[in-house]
């Protein structure tokens, strides 16, 4: 024990210290997970072993299938398939046409309507297996746009009236319709086929409901009997009521408790889930575009035309123009496309071209034709003139530019050939220009030159496309500005005029078409001219080419490959042959371009470049533009390549030049060649097995020898090896070639080459299937080369791009070379595999892979091995501690979601392919596997527990990778053996956890538990007996399935891990307690809402596996707290509990009066800081909550600080509640009372210690909605089998549980949730004052809602709570009755009052909290049947329910609602005539005085009681009686009408009452005098006191409520003298009050008395609550003689637990006494004389009265109260306030006003009592005397001269009528002013400490010369020698004695103040001191002789010196060092 102390303390100390650093809040929470570690001993939890689950099921499979619910116990055989998804899950796409759902033909138009809209519609099946038909607005598939569940749909049917392609889905919903198109029939069939077929897919067929409940039992019984004669049809009606009847009625129109649950969770993200990624969300590889838009080339016109047939025809363009389009991205500065060649010449310019010979035409080049395969069958022509593209720009911004460049034919330089353009021609000058032009069309018609060029914009600033913008004039082309570079530069002064003013303009414009792309367009081509869809040959449409947009290099943009292109462009840039000397004409150059695949003479080029319009499709050879005599050409042409399937290193790029006789060709010169080869050139594609695409800078040939592929550098400078090559310019590279590979084949990575290149030969052929026709092969392992190995790590360099370009390919290769590898092998390829997911995570990029493993992976095994194996021994491998690449381990944990995916997806697909899915799930997998897997789930554990701190990523990530995993596992494996690697995860973890590692114990429980077939694992199967007989149900009966005992958490496993999970977590901080019962909460709701388990009795099985959760509520039942009272309610409507009753019946009753009573434990408030001044206290105290801390008001609530003076979860305002709750804590030990704070926590029991800390009220609302939930559908004899073991304890907390159910979900009304739902103002409190901690929720998804959409929310949230309410309401009722109907025995059993109550309560609280008009129908039902069952408890013994159940009722006769109102007449007079019927017919008496009492409740509380409706009331209950025939004959009615003439005497009585009702202080006279009137009965007295106690609470008045309650002590005392039980009774409470026992003495024994049961322990429950009232209203000291009155009786009674907690409360007390009295803070209140003159106040004219008001109010705010009041009652007019006190002449007022005078009075004491008066207590307790002063002067004035001044102090006493008057002389008021001047100084000095801020500020009032009326002038007036000879010589004498005394005590006063004032107040000191000397000096002058007792002193003050102050002020000490 001295151990655990010394632990204790240390603890405590750590924790204490890190309290008071401010923004230390998670150190707190630290420190205090720390304190609990090191004090409260907390057992872990012992899960139970799983059974064998296999085992079971095979043996018990008959059972099972003969089960009536089997589809809850038997699992599904192809559950597998939500893991395999090969491929996609999608039935059919395409474009509908979609009009609107309606059954109104009126609706539908044809297709023109605007109503119908085209969509992209998409057939996917979920995995769950339902089929949806979702419409999106395009094929990119973004949020569906709609959706239909083709669950509903019933029938597709054509619909030929509305067209030919248009269909109609029929939904078994409201008979609506949905109407559709197709595009075409073809397509209409197909989707007709696949609809078709999934609305005739097998759907479960729904079985019969049955209902719960046993046959009506026989009806006509107890009081009902007879009813059935009566000429009431109500009365009648109910005649007819049974047990069963009632709760027929309950079970119509149910709620979905869920449904109406507000706040459950939104979405996965708001409930904490941790779904890895929504597999809706996952689609299949698709190829992804840019912002795409269609490009339509219209027309080129230039300023020079002509007819062509040189005649009158029409004017068209003299020449053929080569055009072509890209894009360029100047921001990038490069260009983003390529070129798109097109065609805008008419045919007869076309011809001048087409009739001449190219050589690309020769068919000895090359033999095929010049389409692609594709292409096969379509006319060449159709293609040969393309005039319309689609481009894509993936980042759109206003810098993309469209351009255009012009070429023609070979002609001359640019100059001269633009010239005839700029200028005007006459017709012979055209003429001459058309026939030059027809030469060289046919000369050099296959040669081309640069002519214009033009751009625009395709892109606004927006980043919208421009669809309106221009293009730019024509510009001419400048040779040595055809570049890619050039044309970037001149882009960049695009919108720079002042630079494009000064390119050449060639007269022209462009028309072209820049659309959106909106669809597909027919005839779309691929940019390798491969359809995008099939379409009919011969085409139907214009082709419309995709233009090839080039790869950016930004991650963001790369995706996966999915199609398949093969390109390479080959860009020549220049050829410098300005030095050469081979050839003598080598000015005019081209460079041809082709692809050859050998190098031997005669070898011809493929026809694999893509051609130029008129050239075919596909070429030969390209050829270059030709710039006229330039020997240094710089070339501008893109040359597109086809690449071959199976490149090898023969394949090569063979580049000729030529030089070009343009003048001799011009001239017609035949015998001078046209083109004259000047060279060679050539490329290999490929460089040690990977294509080239680096800039390469060649040497150039003069001649083209054999084998030239041959030609090797030797290096150093000595030449080539192969054949002998004559080399141009001295074999200087001369010419600069560049190339771009865009392909899905061919990588320019040179490791990801080498990787495929190597395990190209390791791999073998495997199936798509997964390698089943390898699986034969034996077992082998193809032994790696070093080679092989080093290209395998290398992958580790691969560049992000190249990782998501190859990504399937890559990691499909990565997988064989694992399953064709040895151990090292395997280990390095799980090292590339981690390092490639880990690439891909980092750049943002994992959703490519949760596509590859969900549609691409397809390999599980070769031969032997296995994916899943062989990463499982790699990872453990990798995982092991030992591992010193901590590196690696951090990644494997960051992305063991993929791994854990591979893992799975092999699994299901090893299962799948090798037909292991039909075998038993335990020879599924071997062992060998199995315990592998247990290896990885054990080091994953290890390392999230480890790692949790210092890797919080990576923990998180692998633990909800671990989770899913498990999950999959369930459907695959073995469950038992799955089950048991759960229970390895869950025993890493411990109580006392950091909260982030029970966070991952529940994340994975909350997946673990989302399975879809969660309920089947858990086999629901309970030994539920048939029958409800309680007493035959316990015998029948195991207890083990209600509890969570081994047997039950081995049996349904995983319900049981969960179960003790949020037992335990129970027991721990805020935080983890939230989780755990969100996970329990959103589970049943998620069984709740299964379309699978909607029937009653599927329900029923599902709650009995939740049923322990119960046990666990009613072993927390204390922790569970009240809802908080709103601070605006009164409660006044809810009746307080019986005094009379005994301790244990309140238990069962709930009161909500305004105010909460302390325990008997005391609690007193302090400052926040006073928890952490006591170091002797234990952080118990401080997470104890309000059971344990009562001292301090701070508490930290499930372990977190909460700032409030107040406690947080206090019992529903009320008195009993607190002794509900100490009721509850009878069970603490004597070690948990006598702790240093009384703390609540006792000792710890196999669970660990039990904890009576409060949970926050969110987690309490759940806990109680998962309760409810079970207990709505659990099966009655399930629930009566439960009961019947139950003790009274036990049963009493169950139905506490109901009773905080009504409370928590009680309807708070509309403008209450929707004011709550508005969004919360800035808090103002300063940061060290703010909660730390709030356990309420907030709904993070509504913080960024407007207020409107606020408020719409709040309205909502109010409906959801009122139908809650219901169906909360509704449930208990259903409990209470078949706990009523099954129990019976337990109800009438010796002991089980207290359970009685309880339920009897219960009843009643529906009528205290207010329920819906629905629900009360069913509460009076059912207290129309407890009446009748249990008459006994009624009429028999204590009378507190009868009186309870009357005061209600009248309660509801009051209510606005006719039919509440009848109802509760009906319950009334059925009380009334079972009371008559029980007593034998002899009367009805207990009810008559009861309702008697209740009446006057209800008008003593003003609840705003409506005499029509009660008198209505009154006399339907008349009406009742009157019509019973069985009670004709009899007393019974006169009796009736007896009571009901009472009642309306009552009304008349207490009429008076209800016209004061705003006046409070005359309401309470009248409550008073009512009262008294009742004195001799104890029932209908205590009822007002009660009232006035309530309505003084209400006002703020708490020393009046306290005096209430002790009188209503004091009338039970009186009551047991009388008895003889107390001696003396209310004599002895003279010692508090002598007023007390004048007035409780009157009792007289007559017939009041009859059923008046008081009781020793009624008093002294009363005397703790007055003692709780006494101590709100901070009059402490009365506390002792109040316990000296309780003391005896606990000291005769031996109750030495109850004295301890007595003198305890005594010691806090007189603790607080000591404080206030030093601290002089109490305000006890301040006190108001109040006359009233005028006849309008009737009675009460010329009647004075003393107002004691509360605290500190003022004269202005009682002023203003009465004014405001009294105007309300008579009228703003008629009411005048006296401003003044003088006497009043009330005949001199006029009598049409109502004359108000109030006058602030003290409470007066002689001078003996002053004595015995000596703090601020005395002065305010049991005083009668009160005394006001008047200034006056002898002239009639209030104010005059000092020496004409006098004063009248008048003296009230309230014991007598008029006041005593006395008055007091000018001198007299002298004398008086300076003695209260010196009492007033002396009081400041005395006082320890000093208050310094009234010490100076009394000091300046008294020795400032300048103060008006001050000391100096007094002196002046009465004792100058002129003045003084006027008035009496003792006087004169006594003033003197006072001055000499005041000069003394100021100097004392002075004195002190120099020695607490701070360095900075010391100027202010010498001001003080200055003006004390000219004071001194003045009086001493006026009384003729020096004051104090020596000059010196004044000599000393005035010499002073200044310096000496800066002397001091200088000192580092201040005044404290003097």
């Amino acid at each position: 024990m001295l151990q655990w102390s010394a632990v204790a303390t240390m603890a405590e100390r750590r924790f204490t210290r890190g309290l008071g650093k401010p923004g230390m809040a998670a150190q707190v929470r630290e420190n205090v997970s720390q304190a609990v570690k090191a004090t409260a001993t907390q057992v872990k939890p012992r899960l139970a072993d799983p059974i064998d689950f296999e085992e079971f099921v095979s043996k018990n499979k008959v059972m099972l299938n003969n089960d009536t619910l089997r589809e809850l116990l038997m699992y599904p055989l192809d559950d597998i398939s939500a893991i395999l998804t090969n491929g996609e899950n999608i039935l059919k796409k395409g474009y509908l046409l979609k009009g609107p759902e309606s059954g109104n033909e009126k609706i539908f138009g044809n297709f023109s309507s605007k109503t119908f809209k085209r969509r992209f519609a998409c057939l996917r099946q979920e995995v769950d297996g339902t089929y949806l038909l979702e419409f999106h607005k395009d094929e990119r598939k973004h949020d569906p746009k709609g959706t239909i569940v083709m669950d509903f749909c019933t029938q597709i049917s054509k619909n030929p009236r509305r067209g030919k392609c248009c269909f109609e889905l029929q939904m078994s919903e409201c008979g609506k319709s949905a109407l559709l198109s197709a595009e075409s029939e073809a397509d209409l069939e197909d989707w007709m086929d696949k609809l078709t077929r999934v609305i005739h897919a097998d759907k479960p067929q729904d079985e019969s409901r049955t209902e719960r409940g046993s046959t009506p039992p026989s009806s006509n019984y107890g009081t009902l009997r007879g009813l059935e004669h009566s000429l009431n049809p109500q009365l009648i009606k109910y005649a007819h009521e049974t047990d069963f009847s009632i709760a027929q009625a309950r079970r119509e129109e149910r709620h979905q408790l869920f449904t109406c649950y507000s706040n459950l969770p939104r979405s996965e993200s708001e409930n904490g889930s941790v779904e890895l990624r929504d597999e809706s969300l996952i689609w299949p590889y698709e190829e992804k575009f840019g912002t795409r838009f269609r490009v339509l080339f219209e027309t080129i016109k230039f300023k020079l035309q002509a007819p062509l047939d040189s005649g009158d025809g029409p004017l068209s363009q003299l020449e053929p123009y080569m055009t072509y389009a890209s894009l360029y991205d100047v921001t990038q500065g490069c260009k983003i496309s390529e070129d798109f060649h097109f065609d805008l010449n008419n045919p007869m310019i076309r011809s001048l071209i087409s009739k001449t010979k190219k050589k690309s035409d020769d068919p000895k080049d090359n033999s095929g034709t010049s389409l692609p395969l594709s292409l096969a069958g379509v006319p060449e022509e159709w293609i040969a003139h393309p005039k319309q593209a689609v481009m894509s720009v993936t980042r759109p911004h206003s810098d993309v530019f469209l351009v255009i460049q012009i070429e023609k034919v070979l002609q001359g330089s640019i100059s001269q050939t633009v010239e005839p353009y700029l200028k005007s021609m006459d017709s012979k000058g055209i003429q001459k220009l058309q026939k030059m032009i027809k030469t060289c069309c046919y000369r050099l018609g296959e040669f081309r030159m640069p002519f214009g060029w033009c751009a625009r914009p395709v892109f606004k600033n927006s980043g919208n496309l421009d669809k309106d913008s221009d293009f730019s004039p024509i510009y001419r082309c400048e040779e040595k500005r055809l570049s890619e570079v050039e044309f970037i530069k001149m882009l960049t002064d695009f919108r720079r005029p002042e630079k494009m003013n000064k390119l050449a303009i060639i007269p022209g414009n462009v028309s072209v078409q820049i659309l959106p792309m909106e669809v597909t367009l027919p005839n779309s081509l691929t940019p390798a001219l491969e359809p995008v869809k099939p379409f009919p040959n011969p085409p139907t449409h214009e082709p419309t080419v995709e233009v090839q947009e080039f790869p950016s290099s930004h991650i963001d943009d790369i995706h996966p490959y999915v199609s398949y292109f093969n390109h390479l462009y080959v860009y020549p840039h220049y050829l410098n042959y300005e030095n050469q000397k081979s050839f003598s004409r080598a000015r005019n150059l081209v460079c041809t371009v082709e692809l050859r695949d050998s190098d031997a003479e005669g070898a011809t080029p493929l026809r694999h470049l893509y051609g130029r319009p008129g050239s075919g499709t596909l070429t030969t050879q390209i050829s270059t533009i030709v710039l006229h005599h330039n020997t240094w050409p710089e070339w501008g042409d893109e040359v597109k390549i086809l690449l071959p399937h199976n490149l090898t290193s023969q394949h090569h790029l063979l580049f000729t030049f030529s030089h070009v006789a343009i003048e001799a060709a011009k001239a017609g010169k035949r015998d001078v060649p046209v083109e004259t080869v000047v060279g060679y050139s050539w490329l290999p594609l490929t460089m040690k097995g990977r294509i080239v695409t680096e800039e390469q800078i060649l040497p150039v040939a003069a001649h083209l020898p054999a084998k030239y592929l041959s030609i090797e550098p030797l290096g150093l400078g000595k030449g080539f090896a192969g054949p002998e090559v004559r080399w141009v310019d001295s074999q200087k590279n001369v010419f600069r070639v560049s190339m771009r590979l865009v392909s899905t084949v061919l990588s320019a990575d040179q490791h990801l080459h080498n990787f495929f290149h190597s395990s190209a030969s390791l791999l073998p052929l495997i199936s798509s299937s997964g390698g089943a026709g390898a699986a034969s092969s034996p077992r082998s392992t193809q032994p790696m080369d070093v080679e092989t190995l080093k290209n395998l790590k290398a992958l580790h360099a691969l560049e992000v791009g190249s990782i998501i370009a190859f990504l399937p390919t890559l990691l499909n290769q990565l997988l064989g070379v694992l399953l064709n590898g040895g151990p090292d092998v395997a280990t390095n390829v799980t090292r590339v595999i981690v390092h490639v997911i880990d690439q891909m995570y980092e750049a943002g990029r994992d959703d490519i892979l949760h596509s590859y493993i969900k549609y691409v992976m397809s390999i599980s095994c070769h031969g032997r091995k296995t994916i899943h194996e062989e990463l499982c021994q790699s990872l453990a491998e990798l995982l092991q501690p030992s591992s010193m690449d901590q590196l690696i381990t951090n990644k494997i944990l960051r992305h063991s979601q993929f791994f854990f995916a591979f893992i799975a997806r092999s699994m299901a697909l090893h299962l799948l392919t090798t037909a292991r899915i039909k075998m038993v799930r335990n020879e599924r997998f071997s062992e060998e596997y199995q315990t592998e897997v247990r290896s990885v789930v054990e080091l994953v554990s290890t390392h999230i527990i480890q790692r949790y701190k210092e890797s919080p990523v990576e923990a998180r990530a692998a633990n909800i990778a671990l989770a899913h995993f498990l999950k999959q596992c369930l459907s695959m494996m073995d469950r038992g053996y799955v089950f048991g690697l759960i229970k390895l995860y869950l025993e890493h973890f411990s109580p006392g956890d950091p909260i982030v590692l029970h966070v991952y114990k529940f994340t994975l429980l909350r997946v673990v538990c989302s399975h879809e077939h969660f309920i089947p694992l858990n086999l629901p199967i309970f030994n539920t007996p048939h029958s409800v007989d309680a007493k035959k149900a316990k015998l029948r009966h195991s207890t083990d399935e209600f509890y969570l005992s081994t047997d039950f958490s081995s049996r349904h496993f995983l319900v049981g891990a969960l179960l003790s999970e949020v037992r335990a977590a129970l027991g721990e901080v805020a935080e983890v307690q939230r989780v755990a019962i969100g996970v329990l909460r959103d589970l049943l709701a998620k069984h709740a809402f299964d379309d699978r388990y909607l029937q009653s009795g599927q329900q029923g099985r599902i709650v009995c596996l939740y049923f322990p959760i119960v046990s666990v509520l009613l072993e927390n039942v204390k922790r569970l707290s009240w809802p908080a009272v709103p601070s605006n309610s009164t409660g006044s409507a809810i009746r307080r509990v019986d005094p009379r009753a005994s301790a244990r019946a309140r238990i069962a009753s709930i009161d909500m009066s305004t105010y909460s009573t302390p325990s008997r434990k005391g609690s007193s408030r302090t400052d926040v800081s006073g928890i952490t001044a006591r170091g002797d206290s234990s952080y118990l105290a401080i997470i104890a909550g309000p059971g344990g801390l009562m001292t301090h008001q701070t508490n930290l609530v499930n372990g977190r600080s909460s700032s409030s003076l107040e406690s947080e979860d206090q019992v529903p305002s009320t008195a009993n509640s607190d002794l509900l709750e100490e009721e509850l804590e009878e069970d603490i030990t004597e070690e948990g009372r006598s702790h240093s704070r009384n703390l609540s926590v006792a000792f710890a029991g196999e669970n660990g210690p039990v904890r009576y800390d409060k949970l926050c009220p969110g987690e309490v609302r759940d806990l109680l909605l998962c309760f409810l939930h079970t207990l709505k559908h659990v099966p009655e004899p399930h629930l009566v089998a439960w009961w019947a073991t139950l003790g009274n304890e036990a049963l009493g907390y169950f139905f506490t549980l109901l009773q905080l159910c009504l409370h928590h979900f009680k309807y708070t009304g509309k403008r209450q949730i929707v004011r709550e739902q508005a969004p919360k103002r800035a808090s103002t409190l300063p940061a060290k004052l703010q909660p730390p901690y709030s356990c309420s929720r907030m709904s993070t998804a509504t913080d960024s809602y407007s207020v409107s959409s606020h408020e719409g929310e709040g309205w909502l949230k109010a409906l959801q709570e009122a139908n809650l309410a219901t169906e909360v309401g509704l449930i208990v009722l259903d409990a209470l009755g078949n706990f009523t109907t099954h129990c019976s025995d337990i109800l009438t059993s010796d002991g089980a009052e207290i359970i009685m109550q309880q339920v009897f309560s219960l009843h009643l609280l529906y009528l205290q909290l207010g329920q819906s008009e629905s629900l009360m129908k069913h509460v009076f039902a059912s207290l129309r049947a407890f009446i009748n069952n249990f008459p006994r408890t009624l009429f028999q013994g204590d009378a507190s329910l009868c009186g309870s159940l009357c005061f209600e009722m009248l309660k509801c006769c009051n209510s606005k609602l006719t039919n509440l109102r009848h109802e509760a007449c009906a319950v009334l007079y059925l009380l009334m005539r079972s009371n008559y019927e029980f007593t034998r017919r002899t009367g009805i008496n207990r009810v008559h005085l009861q309702v008697i009492i209740s009446v006057s409740q209800l008008l003593g509380e003003i609840i705003g009681l409506n005499y029509a409706r009660f008198q209505e009331s009154m006399a339907l209950i008349n009406s009742y009686a009157s019509s019973d025939k069985a009670m004709n004959n009899t007393g019974f009615v006169s009796e009736v009408r007896d009571l009901t003439k009472r009642i309306r005497t009552v009304l008349v009585a207490t009429a008076q009452m209800r016209e004061h009702e705003r006046d409070p202080e005359m309401l309470c006279d009248l409550q008073h005098s009512l009262a008294a009137s009742y004195a001799a009965t104890p029932e209908l007295r205590t009822t007002w006191l009660q009232a006035m106690a309530k309505h003084h609470v209400k006002n703020g008045d708490l020393s009046e409520a306290a005096f209430c309650q002790l009188h209503i002590a004091a009338l039970m005392a009186e009551y047991l003298r009388h008895q003889g039980e107390s001696p003396e009774g209310c004599q002895t409470f003279s010692i508090i009050s002598d007023n007390i026992p004048r007035d409780e003495s009157n009792l007289r024994l007559d017939a009041g008395l009859v059923d008046t049961v008081f009781t020793m322990d009624s008093l002294i429950n009363q005397l703790e609550l007055a003692g709780g009232m006494v101590e709100r209203a901070e009059r402490y000291e009365l506390l002792g003689n109040l316990y000296r009155i309780l003391i005896p009786i606990y000291e005769a009674r031996r109750n030495y637990p109850a004295l301890v907690q007595c003198y305890s409360h005594l010691y806090q007390a007189y603790s607080r006494v000591v404080e206030v009295n030093a601290s002089q803070k109490r305000l006890l209140g301040r006190y108001y004389r109040v006359a009233f003159y005028g006849p309008i106040f009737e009675e009460e004219a010329g009647k004075e009265y003393v107002y004691k008001e509360p605290k500190v109010t003022s004269l202005a705010e009682i002023s203003e109260r009465l004014y405001h009041q009294f105007c309300d009652k008579f009228g703003k007019e008629a009411v005048k306030m006296i401003m003044d006190s003088n006497f009043v002449e009330a005949d001199e007022l006029e009598s049409r006003y109502a004359y108000i005078q109030v006058t602030h009075v003290s409470p007066y004491f002689s001078e003996e009592e002053r004595v015995n008066r000596q703090n601020e207590f005395d002065r305010n307790n049991n005083i009668n005397t009160f005394m006001f002063e008047t200034p006056f002067t002898q002239g009639g004035k209030a104010h005059g001269k000092l020496e004409e001044q006098w004063k009248r102090r008048v003296i009230l006493k309230t014991d007598y009528t008029f006041p005593y008057v006395l008055e007091m002389s000018p001198i007299e008021v002298a004398i008086d002013e300076m003695e209260s001047r010196v009492k007033e100084l002396l009081e400041i000095i005395n006082k320890k400490p000093t208050d310094v801020k009234k010490l100076q500020l009394r000091l300046q009032g008294s020795i400032s010369v300048q103060v008006n009326a001050g000391p100096l002038a007094y002196a002046s007036t009465f004792l100058d020698e002129s003045h003084s000879a006027s008035y009496p010589v003792n006087q004169v004498l006594r003033l003197k004695d006072v001055y000499r005394e005041f000069v003394c005590t100021c100097k004392e006063a002075l004195d002190l103040n120099s020695q607490v004032i701070n360095s900075d107040q010391y100027e202010y000191q010498m001001a003080l001191e200055s003006n004390f000397s000219e004071l001194l000096q003045s009086l001493s002058s006026i009384l003729s002789e020096p004051l104090l007792a020596a000059q010196i002193a004044i000599d000393s003050v005035l010499k002073r010196s200044s310096q000496h102050y800066l002397s001091m002020i200088s000192s580092p000490g201040g005044a404290s060092n003097a």
